[in-house]
């Protein structure tokens, strides 16, 4: 699937490395969205959901069914990607679940091993509007895609090349 169409005249490579970076912003906002679409209140935890399969990273399974406090301070990172092409969503578990029987479902997150971190999770940072770098060529890294918000609370992505933009030979 193409989430960035090759309308630009763009090398391939630079089409690719556009559209992993589209998928991970747009995984990052639908996962915001489906925070921001249920009220606090009335569902305080949220449960990690992994699409379990040959692809599915170590970190990844490690992660599945966590379940976490909206306001534990490692929700920001845990809703976002871990990595490209992650599958990872949030869903959310409302207060009619979390009742004071002896069904309560109580958060569980512990953070994963710093081992499965280093290998696997490259997005996971100490702050939510960290860096996002992007290899522009196997040996390099020739730009920074940033993700911001404006005044209007808006989320952009801006690239920020680190080099002068070039033509890559095909």
């Amino acid at each position: 699937m193409k989430i960035v169409p090759d309308l630009l005249d763009l090398p391939p490579i630079i089409n690719d490395i556009l559209r992993v970076t589209a998928q991970i912003t747009i995984q990052e906002l639908e996962n915001a969205g489906r925070v921001d679409a249920l009220p606090a209140d009335d569902y305080p935890l949220m449960e990690v959901v992994e699409e379990i399969d040959d692809a599915t990273c170590d970190l990844c399974l490690d992660m599945d069914g966590m379940i976490i406090s909206r306001d534990h301070p490692d929700f920001d990172e845990v809703q976002r990607p871990a990595h490209i092409n992650c599958r990872r969503i949030v869903v959310g578990i409302g207060r009619d679940e979390v009742g004071p029987d002896d069904k309560d479902i109580e958060p569980d997150y512990e953070r994963p091993a710093q081992e499965l971190i280093d290998k696997h999770g490259h997005f996971m940072v100490d702050q939510k509007y960290a860096q996002l770098r992007v290899p522009g060529q196997p040996e390099g890294r020739d730009f920074v895609a940033r993700m911001f918000v404006d005044d209007k609370g808006e989320r952009h992505l801006r690239l920020d090349w680190r080099i002068e933009p070039y033509e890559l030979a095909n």
